[in-house]
């Protein structure tokens, strides 16, 4: 196997198709849509937990967000053949700030809703609800943008 460290013509190919892939990762349109019906889901808990009558569960509501999560990596990973989903905090470096700032803005909004909820002011809650969502589908596509520039500059695939 020949050494394609020293080859100019080898070195563009691949920052060609790294290029490439890169222009791939672009979100579909249902993918931000449906990330932000998933997110408006998960920010219905405050809701249901106080306005549901007592002997209604809330656990559907969490594993349909489970599974319209799973169904969206799924389907992002057929659209542009790359898995992106679900990594932890260490890979890849560029997405780190984007991840840490999802799980500030979930804890943040989820807390301030559930406290609104509590104390009578729906519409604020839904005001702060509305704002999470925003806020979730900004961070994803920060999350997506850092992993193309990371692919762009030869960072892992």
């Amino acid at each position: 196997m020949r050494d394609v460290a020293r080859d100019p013509a080898a070195l563009e190919l691949l920052r060609v198709q790294r290029g490439r892939l890169a222009d791939r990762m672009r979100p579909p349109w249902w993918y931000l849509s449906s990330s932000a019906i998933l997110w408006a889901l998960v920010f219905a808990g405050p809701f249901s937990s106080r306005y549901l009558p007592r002997g209604v569960p809330t656990w559907p509501i969490l594993v349909a967000a489970l599974a319209v999560a799973c169904l969206l990596q799924w389907g992002l990973a057929r659209a542009t053949g790359i898995k992106v989903g679900f990594r932890n905090l260490r890979y890849p470096a560029s997405g780190r700030p984007a991840r840490i700032a999802v799980l500030v803005v979930f804890l943040a909004a989820d807390g301030t809703e559930f406290f609104l909820v509590r104390g009578g002011l729906l519409v604020a809650a839904i005001v702060v609800a509305a704002l999470g969502v925003a806020a979730e589908v900004a961070l994803l596509q920060a999350q997506l943008r850092g992993i193309r520039q990371e692919l762009r500059a030869g960072g892992a695939a």
